[in-house]
């Protein structure tokens, strides 16, 4: 991921996005992660300026976007 930001709701411990291939990473607080393809850059800027990211991952992203999860993913691994 070319931009990554740490999440500032309970739940979601970090957000990632690259531009080129429109792909968002969101690491969640459980170490699942979710990968969403074909995720605008609006969307993601959008993300990052909301007051719930939780909340606006779940009216906004899920099921907009084909997910892949990624189960319990260890610090620093990549993915």
């Amino acid at each position: 991921m070319s931009q990554q930001s740490t999440g500032r709701a309970g739940g979601i411990r970090s957000i990632g996005y690259d531009p080129v291939t429109k792909a968002l990473l969101i690491i969640c607080e459980s170490a699942d992660a979710y990968r969403y393809a074909g995720v605008p850059k609006e969307v993601y800027e959008a993300l990052l300026a909301a007051a719930s990211r939780e909340q606006f991952v779940r009216e906004s992203v899920q099921g907009r976007y084909p997910r892949e999860k990624y189960p319990c993913m260890a610090v620093g691994e990549d993915v």
